[in-house]
Formats: C-alpha cells, structure tokens, sequence
C-alpha cells in the first residue's frame, strides 16, 4: 500500500473516531492499535491530524480525490 493511501485511510478512521466523541489521546491508542505504529508515531500523527498540518484531501489514484 502506498504512503499516501496508508495516510488516507488513517486519517479517516481519526475523523471517524473523532466523530465517536473519543479525547486525542484515545484517538492515538486507537491507531497505533490498528496500524501497528509505535505510540509516539501514532500521536505526532493525531496531533497533527488535528493542528490541521495532514492533508485531507488525497488522490492517490491520479484522477479522483478522496477525503474532505
């Protein structure tokens, strides 16, 4: 899978646990789980999920952007 698709896809599932009511911090714990990422990747990425340094709008096809 590609980096960008990778990245896609985790900060998809960020919102989708943001929208649950979940703290950063549970956020983080949540992707690190699922991606297999050590604790400290999975909350520079949270983080900058949130300071809106990522963005959310990929299109890692060439033709059709995903995201919002």
């Amino acid at each position: 899978m590609s980096g960008t698709k990778k990245m896609f896809e985790m900060t998809q599932r960020i919102a989708e646990l943001d929208i649950e009511g979940h703290t950063e911090k549970e956020v983080a714990n949540q992707l690190g789980d699922e991606y297999n990422l050590e604790s400290y990747l999975a909350e520079s990425i949270v983080d900058a999920y949130y300071k809106n340094r990522i963005a959310k709008n990929f299109s890692y096809d060439g033709d059709t952007s995903y995201g919002s």
